[in-house]
């Protein structure tokens, strides 16, 4: 019996041993309190890593969620997402220890696309779907329920319209949860539920950051495309991306292919969209915006190196306050317009025209609903959260790994 003791605790004394542990040391270079830093690193980052997967622990000894994705789908991880707030010129060290089982967290963010292919309000939830060449939008009985993809952290939701309208809305939350899926099953979500509801009404604006493109001297909406690829990037406690591919946009006789990767942060009220755009030939504009149907008057911040263009006021479908803001990198924007108030084609819509920086066009579009937030309720709670949010995107952090 004592032997056996003796072996059993030998076993413990060196499994905790065997654990390797060391420091993951982060800087910020900024002079403003940072709160939800999203921070990605590649596998390739830590060389050393023996184990699977690793936690971390930050100053107080608490655990950070930590997110490991598999991002080119070869069933092997390449990137860890995690966040952590700084002080201003702050450094954290944080706690890594390897281990071989993936650590659990609550899940906060979610992507859904809910398929009928029999059309017949029985839906089924898929990680990947092409977009039928025949498809109507509008028609029913609809083939995906609430005409789209939806994503969301626990704070708020969005959707896109999966059609040749292709605008996004936004899903204002009552309160913290993760409900995308449930929407439009047996209700009408135009009206206040308990989980909240559609708080806004696109008509043949750009909504909450559709895509369209300025060429020439017309906006042409990323609509009637040749084909429209879904799928789902990853999903979990930290983060979500989703992935939408267009094939086919002909715009004023030239023909372009478009890639838009977006992803949604637990804790966050903003998605970022990153776009590919195929076919350029330097000439055009890469167009996103803010809806205009309640003639609320649009107002824009500087940031440090981000640009922001608002709107702010009674203008949720609720009747009470909602603001909407894009936030763009100085380098990233080539200005802020207004789109026609009648016409074809794109209208009530403030735009942002994007300049591409490595190829790539990228904004952010935050939303923020008083009922969810009662900062909300007012204009400067509203512009406090969209300067914090700027904030955060200007901060860099330097990593260390310390043995």
């Amino acid at each position: 019996m004592i032997y056996r003791t003796l072996f059993l605790l030998t076993c413990v004394v060196c499994l905790v041993a065997c654990q390797k542990t060391t420091t993951l040391k982060l800087t910020s270079d900024s002079s403003v309190l940072v709160s939800g830093k999203r921070l990605v690193m590649k596998k390739t980052d830590f060389p050393d890593l023996k184990a699977s997967y690793f936690t971390l622990k930050d100053p107080k000894g608490e655990l950070i969620p930590v997110q490991f994705d598999d991002m080119d789908g070869d069933g092997i991880w390449d990137e860890v997402a995690f966040e952590c707030d700084f002080e201003p010129d702050g450094v954290l060290s944080l706690e890594l220890t390897e281990t071989d089982d993936l650590p659990d967290f609550p899940t906060n963010t979610n992507v859904y696309l809910g398929y009928s292919a029999e059309r017949n309000n029985q839906f089924t939830s898929v990680a990947a779907n092409s977009r039928p060449a025949d498809h109507v939008a509008l028609s029913t009985p609809y083939l995906y329920q609430y005409e789209g993809p939806g994503w969301e952290s626990e704070l708020v939701g969005f959707r896109t319209y999966f059609d040749s309208r292709n605008g996004k809305d936004i899903f204002g939350k009552a309160k913290p949860q993760l409900c995308v899926e449930q929407i439009g099953l047996g209700e009408n979500y135009h009206e206040l539920q308990d989980w909240g509801m559609d708080v806004l009404k696109v008509g043949s604006s750009l909504g909450a950051g559709a895509l369209a493109m300025f060429r020439g001297d017309s906006i042409y909406r990323l609509g009637n495309t040749e084909t429209a690829d879904f799928r789902i990037i990853t999903e979990g406690p930290v983060r979500a991306v989703l992935q939408l591919k267009y094939g086919g946009w002909n715009v004023g006789g030239a023909t372009y292919g478009l890639t838009e990767t977006i992803s949604i942060w637990a804790g966050k009220r903003s998605y970022e969209s990153q776009v590919l755009l195929e076919g350029r030939e330097g000439n055009e504009k890469l167009v996103t915006g803010i809806v205009d149907l309640k003639k609320v008057a649009k107002r824009e911040l500087e940031v440090g190196g981000v640009q922001i263009m608002y709107t702010y006021g009674n203008q949720s479908e609720n009747h009470d306050n909602l603001g909407m803001g894009i936030l763009v990198k100085q380098d990233g924007l080539a200005g802020f317009s207004k789109a026609p108030e009648e016409g074809e084609g794109v209208i009530n819509t403030y735009t942002a025209l994007l300049n591409p920086v490595d190829d790539v066009y990228s904004f952010h579009f935050f939303a923020g609903w008083e009922v969810e937030n009662e900062a909300f309720a007012n204009q400067n709670g509203f512009e406090e959260a969209l300067i914090e949010s700027a904030n955060e995107l200007n901060a860099n952090i330097s990593v260390e790994l310390v043995k």
